[in-house]
């Protein structure tokens, strides 16, 4: 019965990551569309458009961790 608990556990896990690896690249994905598709018209970009690709990368980060814990 332990066995079948941890093999649980396990794949819990394994999913949670999943997910948060899912949401990390469907934001990144967003990100990069909105900032090809911003119009110079609508005015200056939104802050995390403005941000540099380390520093949106580091939030991305931030935000799959929030997901993993």
């Amino acid at each position: 019965m332990d066995a079948v608990l941890n093999v649980l556990v396990v794949l819990s896990l394994l999913g949670v990551v999943a997910y948060a690896l899912a949401v990390y690249a469907a934001l990144k994905v967003a990100f990069a569309w909105a900032k090809a598709r911003w119009d110079e018209d609508w005015g200056r970009l939104p802050l995390l458009l403005r941000l540099p690709p380390r520093a949106l990368s580091a939030v991305l980060a931030l935000a799959f961790l929030a997901v993993v814990l």
